[in-house]
């Protein structure tokens, strides 16, 4: 590791991030868990190295997951990489509610894939102070649980009483946990940020986050299904219960997976048409209206828009949906892989072109040069045109499934729920 790096580094943080010890920075710190950056504070730190200490900051450097060290910081900024597009991931997460609800849909074989359709324009939520948030209190998870049960059959019940206290609802979960029946299903939302042992790639504090819970062989443990990251394992009972407890969070659904079936293409054709929105980008448009309200005499101080879009990372990632859905239709096509992969490259750009965005957002708060803002809305408004070409895509590619799936009437048949 070079010196001079860690001398420049040290520099940018007594001056700039003056609660992070500096005596910490060294080659082998971890910048989350040994430095405490929250991940407004690493994308400060890029900015700072790019304005102040004249590194070249690729887009490739923005990546969460190849910068979790100080050595991953130096080897990114100070070796030659060539930038190109990451092989997609074969089942990318993207939604906790909608993973979990998948999660019996893919171990009874069925195809999940026409579920996601719901997911790359999902809501999303500015707070009273002009942040982008992806929770709320008043989020209502109703539009894809009717769904899942008009399109797969399954049954969802609501277990958790927001009318009662919390110990009540942890008392109610124990209870279902003991007498489980293996058709059924156990949704619970719990708070990451108290589980360090698991994944917190976005660093956030808090996390809520639904996974699924059964009883371990240990009365100690809990066993727990994590779809949205691919994760299973024991955990701590006592652990896990401390992570619901969290104030943060509330909720909670059975799933009775006995009904499953495969959906109709009625209702796949319908629910593409609830869901799909061909002139509209609903984040895109959430992240222009935030940075109108960090304009200068706007509502909210320049120097606070990074803060307000550093959720950012965790929607982006919903567009990784639209793998799923031009998957669906190009398999029941029975299109050559070439140009779906091409989609898929263009997917991929569309998700890092947000944490590219995130970052010019950062550094135009940071330097206020009209230079700066003008990159950043010309990267908003390139972002909106990426998308609407790949919806562009997929309303193509629906459109010629839809001719063919519906010239067989016993596959169009209307699901009777």
């Amino acid at each position: 590791m070079s010196s001079d790096f860690i001398s420049q580094l040290r520099d940018l943080v007594a001056q700039n991030l003056p609660r992070i010890d500096v005596a910490a920075v060294h080659t082998g710190a971890h910048l989350t868990y040994d430095l405490g950056l929250d991940s407004i504070e690493l994308m400060q730190l890029l900015v700072l190295l790019e304005t102040q200490a004249g590194y070249q900051i690729p887009d490739y450097a923005l990546d969460a997951d190849k910068l979790q060290t100080v050595a991953d910081l130096q080897q990114l900024l100070c070796t030659q990489e060539q930038d190109t597009v990451g092989e997609p991931e074969l089942d990318v997460k993207v939604h906790c509610v909608v993973s979990c609800l998948c999660h019996s849909i893919k171990q009874q074989g069925l195809d999940h894939r026409p579920f996601y359709f719901g997911v790359w324009d999902a809501e999303v939520f500015i707070d009273a102070q002009h942040q982008l948030r992806y929770h709320s209190d008043k989020v209502d998870h109703d539009f894809f649980i009717r769904w899942y049960q008009r399109l797969y059959g399954a049954k969802v019940t609501q277990w958790y009483d927001h009318g009662l206290s919390k110990q009540n609802n942890i008392d109610t979960l124990s209870a279902m946990l003991q007498h489980r029946p293996d058709w059924q299903q156990l949704m619970v939302m719990l708070d990451m940020y108290r589980l360090p042992e698991r994944e917190n790639r976005f660093a956030l504090d808090p996390f809520p986050h639904y996974v699924l819970l059964e009883n371990a062989t240990s009365d100690e443990d809990l066993w727990m299904w994590d779809p949205d990251f691919r994760w299973e394992g024991n955990l701590k009972r006592e652990r896990v219960m401390q992570a619901i407890a969290s104030p943060a969070v509330a909720g909670g659904y059975t799933l009775d997976t006995r009904p499953l079936h495969a959906p109709y293409a009625a209702d796949i054709d319908a629910y593409f048409n609830a869901c799909f929105n061909p002139q509209q980008n609903h984040l895109t448009d959430a992240v222009e209206t935030i940075i109108q309200h960090h304009l200068p005499g706007g509502a909210q101080a320049p120097t606070q828009l990074g803060k307000a879009l550093a959720e950012l990372p965790v929607l982006a990632i919903r567009k990784y949906a639209y793998e799923h859905g031009l998957a669906f239709f190009w398999r029941e096509l029975n299109q050559p892989a070439q140009e779906f992969e091409r989609w898929c490259d263009a997917i991929e750009i569309l998700v890092k072109g947000f944490d590219k965005l995130l970052y010019q957002a950062n550094k135009w708060a940071m330097t206020q040069t009209g230079a700066d803002l003008e990159q950043l809305l010309e990267l908003v408004a390139e972002q909106n045109r990426r998308e609407l070409n790949i919806k562009q895509a997929v309303r193509e590619a629906r459109d010629q499934w839809r001719k063919q799936a519906f010239t067989d009437h016993r596959n169009a048949e209307l699901n009777p729920a």
